[in-house]
């Protein structure tokens, strides 16, 4: 767990970073500077690069977190596994682009009527899937090689550095709208060209595969989970981006920019659960391949119980300060308020489900996990049609709880029937608690002016009320360990 702890600190910290600068894009600049059809259009660029580049990996991300330490051996550079895995990216890119030139015209078609700005950006689409692709695949081959940092630097921060900057021109008037969006999409390859410069400049990179390493049984598992890893990866983008591409078909291209922004306020729940899960994953995937599931239940038990501690903390915050919120955003996103609260409860069952995605995924029952995730996807697509139908864009937030709730409940349900791990304790119960009675107690604070005094005062009360009491409940070795060490170094300084 040390390993673990360690880079999802570092991780975070740049996570947290982007989240800021998030913030900046998404709630102050995006929804000031750009109509609500614009704001849509950006969304829509990426929900449909993400939909074609993640048909795109064949399913080999899955493959290379769950087989890539067979090939582990740094003297022969695992066995040529990077030249593999660009086999893929050629292979799947054309595959990607025989789709796209098939379902482009009927994407144009359907969007003419009510989102007629997206059409003539339609081709802006290809660049992004490759490149995208390419981060997809680079990013998981640097995560098993426990470099996890990187990826999330990149996306998480440079990415968000570079978008900014892309405003500010636009903003100064230097360039076009037109030329913001040949700018943003730049912006949005360059993390996996990075990734490609780094992975070059390594000393003795082997680009051709080892075949003769690669026997039938090998090749067999590499098939069989790179073809769940299919299943698993598209139906997973698919719940990200299906609700904004509904939203359009059903509503219309304004209210997708309303979603897209109100939905980014949401998913702050989930921020910390990025870095510990991408590090957990590889460790798992090593825990299995010897059958550690003492190691296992441990990492399972421990992602639940910390992740539910920050999740709580960050929904309490974020709805405590609601109406802050909309004195930040423009009138015209009033109508996403319970967009927010839905999406945070989301992002909350989420977290309180730790790392049980990923080891259904690495165990040998990662066959299951695809037939699940094809279930929430149905799930998601089912209500997302009948509750946008009756309640619109709080629908489509309302759809992704039920999913959430239903999904996860099965996947408990499994690992306990499977492996008798039982994650939640009275422990968890108390954290609820706690967070409940912090809510219930910073609500009786009157509304401050102007509105950052008041989220200064309203967060920080949240934080000095929520942590102690956590702490004192003795919840999680790690949190009162973290505490001890951070308050012995600050009054180890002041003395």
């Amino acid at each position: 767990m040390g390993k673990i702890k360690d880079q999802a600190i570092k991780g975070s910290v740049y996570s947290y970073l982007g989240v800021l600068l998030g913030f900046a894009i998404s709630g102050l600049i995006l929804p000031r500077l750009f109509s609500t059809a614009e704001n849509g259009l950006i969304n829509l660029l990426i929900a449909w690069s993400s939909l074609f580049a993640q048909f795109a990996t064949l399913g080999f991300g899955n493959a290379t977190g769950r087989l890539f330490s067979w090939f582990r051996d740094e003297k022969s550079n695992h066995h040529g596994f990077i030249g593999l895995l660009f086999l893929v990216v050629l292979t799947g890119f054309g595959l990607a682009m025989i789709a796209f030139a098939l379902f482009q015209p009927a994407i144009v078609r359907e969007n003419m009527s009510k989102s007629s700005l997206f059409a003539p950006y339609i081709y802006f689409v290809i660049p992004l899937i490759f490149f995208n692709l390419l981060y997809l695949l680079l990013d998981v081959y640097f995560k098993m090689l426990f470099k996890t940092i990187i990826g999330t630097f990149l996306k998480e921060f440079l990415l968000r550095i570079l978008i900014l900057l892309t405003l500010l021109f636009y903003f100064l008037e230097w360039i076009t709208f037109n030329e913001f969006i040949i700018a943003y999409v730049v912006a949005n390859c360059i993390p996996a060209a990075i990734l490609l410069v780094i992975l070059m400049l390594q000393e003795g990179v082997r680009w051709r595969p080892d075949w003769k390493f690669i026997d039938p049984k090998l090749a067999r598992l590499l098939v069989n989970m790179s073809f769940y890893g299919i299943i698993v990866g598209f139906s997973s983008v698919m719940v990200l981006y299906i609700d904004r591409i509904m939203i359009e078909r059903m509503v219309g291209i304004e209210a997708v920019g309303i979603y897209s922004i109100t939905f980014f306020f949401g998913t702050l729940v989930v921020i910390p659960s990025r870095s510990l899960r991408k590090i957990a994953g590889t460790m798992l995937a090593e825990a299995w391949k010897v059958n550690d599931l003492k190691t296992i239940a441990e990492i399972y038990s421990k992602s639940i119980v910390n992740q539910l501690i920050l999740g709580v903390l960050i929904f309490v915050g974020l709805w405590a300060n609601i109406g802050n919120v909309f004195n930040i955003l423009p009138e015209e996103y009033a109508s996403g308020k319970w967009v927010i609260f839905f999406v945070g409860l989301a992002g909350l069952i989420e977290m309180s489900s730790g790392v049980s995605e990923i080891l259904v995924q690495t165990s040998p029952y990662y066959r299951f996990s695809a037939l699940l995730n094809t279930l929430f996807l149905i799930f998601v697509v089912v209500f997302n049609y009948l509750f946008i139908s009756f309640f619109g864009l709080t629908g489509a937030a309302i759809a992704n709880v039920i999913a959430f709730v239903l999904s996860n409940t099965i996947r408990y349900l499994f690992i306990y029937y499977k492996y008798r791990f039982v994650p939640f304790k009275l422990n968890h119960v108390f954290i609820l608690m706690t967070g409940v009675l912090t809510y219930a107690l910073i609500n009786l604070l009157p509304e401050l002016q102007p509105y950052l005094l008041d989220i200064a005062v309203r967060s920080s009360l949240i934080i000095l009320v929520y942590i102690p009491v956590v702490y004192w409940l003795k919840v999680s070795p790690e949190l009162n360990q973290t505490i001890e060490s951070v308050l012995g170094k600050l009054f180890g300084r002041l003395v």
